[in-house]
């Protein structure tokens, strides 16, 4: 037996082994903390809104989310149908990857998150705000933005505007456009845009949540359009257009990149943000206090409620006058 034989044998071991592990972290009740290594059980992180007890936060599922904010129950709004998601049939007929086709890792995405799309947007009441909130879901294909997400947005959109709600909140987790859709996923860059500023026509306040990496075209159209730009937690990081390698590649040593590049705390250092929350446990509230100061929801008193005899207001403004 040659050693090309016997290397042979030995890969397709280490092979079977592999197979034989657990694949991905869903396979187990056990989570691996990157930021102090401890491993967290699956039940006791649920009760603690996903959040290590060295305060890394990991990404939520949307559906909890949505129930987090919420206060009750809520409606969800359903993807648009008959949206193509692979416009370009796009294929690698030969090659390192041949044979591959987008549509089935798209197959592949649905069947793992139950969703159409990466998008989970939903309607009802927060804090007793009407509100419509719209979550990016990473486990989607690391929440990237393509056709049907375009229309998924766009859909949640007009139901703001038609409902007349008082907040839109939008939770970024986006890798970016869908790069495998063309000019067709770009699109989505202008869509959103419009969206917002049709949003905003409507004197709708709006909420964008950094909940972890948001980057691309996602960063770079919709994000900073909004009328709040909230940091779910300190450890979020990757807040930008590109990666630390391929921004210093563009630069050239020309400007040294800051350690805290896409960092919660260096975003907030270069105004790009308006508050970094300790925890999500805080997102409600402080989304909460934030539109009622907007929307003018808990004014005091007006100054002839504060007279019990509306005469004796009158007289008082007279003698004022």
């Amino acid at each position: 037996m040659n050693w090309i034989t016997r290397w042979k044998k030995i890969g397709i071991k280490v092979k079977q082994i592999f197979k034989k592990q657990p694949i991905g972290q869903e396979a187990t009740d056990w989570k691996n903390c990157p930021q102090c290594k401890k491993i967290s059980y699956k039940p006791d992180l649920f009760d603690n809104s996903y959040i290590c007890e060295c305060s890394f936060h990991f990404d939520l599922p949307p559906k909890l989310r949505l129930d987090y904010l919420f206060d009750s129950t809520y409606e969800i709004i359903e993807a648009p149908e008959n949206i193509d998601p692979d416009p370009l049939n796009f294929e690698v007929k030969d090659g390192a990857r041949e044979g591959y086709k987008y549509i089935n890792k798209i197959k592949k995405y649905r069947k793992v998150t139950g969703q159409q799309t990466a998008l989970m947007c939903a309607s009802g009441s927060i804090s007793n705000l009407n509100a419509v909130v719209v979550c990016f879901n990473p486990k989607f294909g690391a929440g990237r933005f393509g056709p049907a997400e375009n229309e998924h947005f766009l859909k949640a959109a007009n139901i703001a505007i038609q409902k007349k709600v008082d907040i839109w909140i939008v939770v970024y987790q986006s890798s970016g456009i869908d790069v495998h859709t063309g000019v067709t996923g770009l699109a989505g860059m202008t869509k959103s845009i419009i969206a917002m500023n049709e949003i905003k026509k409507n004197n709708i306040p709006t909420f964008c949540v950094a909940a972890r990496a948001t980057a691309g075209g996602t960063y770079a159209s919709s994000f900073f359009m909004h009328d709040f730009i909230i940091i779910e937690s300190k450890c979020v990081e990757n807040l930008l257009f590109s990666g630390k390698r391929v921004t210093a590649n563009i630069l050239k040593g020309t400007d040294q990149i800051p350690d805290d590049f896409g960092t919660a705390p260096g975003i907030m250092k270069s105004g790009l943000a308006d508050i970094t929350l300790e925890n999500r446990k805080e997102l409600k509230d402080t989304i909460t206090k934030l539109a009622n100061i907007i929307l003018k929801k808990e004014e005091t008193k007006t100054t002839e409620e504060a007279y019990e005899n509306p005469e004796d207001f009158k007289k008082t403004a007279s003698t004022a006058s």
